[in-house]
């Protein structure tokens, strides 16, 4: 079945700010895409994990399910898929691959929101820091069913430390 997609949506949001700020730091682009290339990760479901450990929110695999995970798959996905199959001609085609772009990057402002909505409804702890993102990472890579080896563990300890230099406060 479908999801709805009814819920009233801020688009304009703390994580999606954060998602703007954080993925603009130097290898978290890097990082968050071979990520998704090589484990099939989302990437917002990366910056999410790191996020919410920011604000004092513990994931669990609940979280990781529902409506974000519907637009994701139902609508964002595909037109991933599209762009890239335009990609291949977008030399020919510059103003429909931009547009493309365009739209993927709106859809995934839109998960980002439905995953803000869900935040803002959860429980917050005293503890705001990077190692509540880690564990919010290592309970995404669980659900994904991956092991955390040698290499995902060093860009989990990238990103934590792009976390630590940039947003924790010393």
């Amino acid at each position: 079945m479908a999801a709805d997609f009814n819920t009233a949506m801020q688009l304009e949001n703390e994580l999606w700010h954060f998602a703007l700020d954080f993925y603009s730091k130097p290898e978290v682009e890097k990082t968050c895409l071979h990520l998704q290339d090589e484990y099939g990760l989302s990437v917002n479901r990366v910056i999410f994990s790191c996020w919410c450990g920011l604000q004092g929110v513990q994931l669990t695999e609940t979280e990781f399910q529902g409506e974000a995970a519907e637009w994701q798959s139902e609508i964002t996905h595909p037109l991933r898929a599209l762009r890239n199959k335009v990609r291949k001609q977008k030399e020919s085609f510059p103003e429909c691959y931009r547009k493309l772009r365009q739209a993927e990057l709106s859809c995934e402002q839109v998960e980002l929101s439905l995953l803000y909505i869900l935040a803002e409804k959860m429980p917050r702890t005293e503890r705001k820091n990077s190692y509540l993102s880690k564990k919010n990472l290592q309970t995404y890579l669980k659900i994904q069913n991956l092991p955390i080896d040698k290499e995902i563990t060093q860009y989990v300890s990238l990103l934590i430390g792009v976390l630590n230099e940039h947003y924790v406060a010393k």
